[in-house]
């Protein structure tokens, strides 16, 4: 635990202090966002977080069955795993995709959950590893569009899982379980 905490002092140091401090490029936050060069997407940082996490949580306004075809693979590989999730979602502008709804609830692994009244307009991908969280939040909702070629701005942290974010994040999170069990 020792080592880990200094990591993470030195990537908060980088990331916030002074961009010269050498430290842990997993720990640092970071701005995610679709770009041609160099290539990077959104997509990529979600599909190596699920790589790393033991569960994981999602709250988007907007899920579309090209969102899910995107990550289907992966999340048979977690369901394979036994990997834990829950999928949040709002009916939001009616953008909602029901046959992406339908992809999602074939897999036990997932407690999907709708938001059927107000306008919950989240978009936050929470990844718990052994002994730390990476928190997504920003403007990426469930779309192939939004994780790969839109102008969308997304800030990924990394804290304790004592931390005062992660409690803050996750008890937001469980706030929104008055979504309807689909």
């Amino acid at each position: 635990m020792a080592d880990l905490l200094r990591s993470f002092t030195r990537s908060l140091q980088t990331g916030y202090i002074d961009k010269s401090v050498l430290s842990n490029q997993d720990y640092q936050p970071e701005l995610l966002v679709n770009q041609k060069k160099p290539p990077k997407k959104v997509l990529s940082t979600l599909l190596h977080e699920f790589d790393n996490c033991s569960q994981f949580f999602i709250s988007v306004a907007f899920i579309t069955t090209s969102g899910v075809a995107v990550i289907i693979n992966k999340l048979k590989e977690l369901e394979d795993r036994k990997i834990q999730g829950k999928v949040l979602v709002s009916q939001y502008l009616n953008f909602t995709q029901p046959e992406a709804l339908k992809r999602l609830m074939q897999f036990e692994n997932i407690d999907l959950r709708i938001a059927t009244k107000g306008n919950a307009h989240t978009k936050g991908y929470i990844f718990k590893g052994k002994e730390y969280y990476n928190l997504i939040v920003g403007s990426s909702n469930l779309t192939a569009q939004a994780l790969s070629t839109n102008k969308e701005w997304n800030i990924k942290v990394s804290a304790l899982d004592e931390s005062g974010i992660v409690e803050k994040v996750m008890r937001e999170f469980a706030e929104l379980q008055w979504f309807t069990k689909l």
